[in-house]
């Protein structure tokens, strides 16, 4: 029994901390701007020259990927959104907007 204990535990801890680590989504309050951002990831999936066109490949043949919002936060003028999308894997898509309402700064990273 002490055996099973022993085995059994490490795998229960780490499936318990990789469901804490999954950030969930928050309600999405700025519609237009989740719209402006998946636009930007579409034009970035058909872009071979993008930055992150190689992680959007499965993507490429959507209009605009669905993005749900994981966290908005404000540092003076500029806001940085976090959504997660999936395209053949998860993804992290940050955008951060500056003071004049446009995109500043779009990454996407694996999740």
């Amino acid at each position: 029994m002490q055996r099973l204990f022993s085995l059994l535990l490490p795998l229960a801890l780490a499936s318990g901390c990789a469901l804490a680590q999954a950030p969930r989504a928050i309600e999405d309050v700025e519609p237009e701007v989740t719209q402006q951002v998946a636009a930007a990831v579409a034009k970035m999936a058909v872009d071979p020259a993008a930055e992150g066109a190689a992680l959007l490949r499965a993507c490429a043949a959507q209009a605009a990927p669905p993005l749900e919002l994981l966290r908005r936060t404000v540092d003076g003028e500029e806001r940085t959104y976090l959504y997660r999308t999936q395209c053949g894997k998860p993804l992290l898509v940050s955008a951060t907007y500056g003071k004049n309402g446009a995109i500043k700064r779009l990454q996407l990273k694996a999740e």
